[in-house]
């Protein structure tokens, strides 16, 4: 699929929207805590707002090629949005290993027909991805992940 845009315009306004995401979750914050996100999201409007200026002030039209199955990015994308959903409701790491093994085989099956075998041995690498991320964040960054119904 090719498409024909703007890519100075789309970028900024994909950085007002995620600047407009962190404004509205950033929550009750102490005034010293506050000072590095709000210089971070002050600095992405300024750098999406200039994006914006430069692509009407000197548009340079290009063509994004998307190579692959738009179906397949679409589905892709969808299913991280549930995984984000499920996250909240059964934990990081039960829906991590679901959504990863999932995403693993829907991507697979480009090549053809995932075998059952073929599956199972991508568990323990799924299973040590997910620990590692875990582990990383529980333990050396010290963030609380979500814990939902399981773990």
């Amino acid at each position: 699929m090719i498409l024909r845009l703007n890519t100075d315009i789309a970028a900024g306004f994909v950085g007002l929207a995620f600047a407009a995401l962190l404004w509205l979750a950033r929550g009750d914050m102490g005034r010293l805590s506050i000072i590095f996100p709000r210089a971070i999201l002050l600095i992405l409007t300024v750098i999406a707002v200039a994006l914006i200026i430069k692509g009407l002030v000197r548009p340079g039209d290009r063509q994004v090629e998307i190579t692959g199955s738009p179906r397949r990015l679409f589905v892709v994308a969808a299913g991280f949005f549930v995984w984000w959903v499920a996250i909240g409701q059964l934990g990081f790491v039960v829906s991590s290993v679901v959504a990863l093994l999932l995403l693993v085989w829907y991507l697979a099956r480009v090549e053809g027909p995932v075998s059952p075998w073929r599956l199972l041995r991508w568990v323990p690498i799924v299973l040590l991805l997910v620990g590692v991320f875990y582990l990383t964040f529980t333990q050396l960054l010290n963030v609380r992940l979500p814990s939902g119904l399981l773990i």
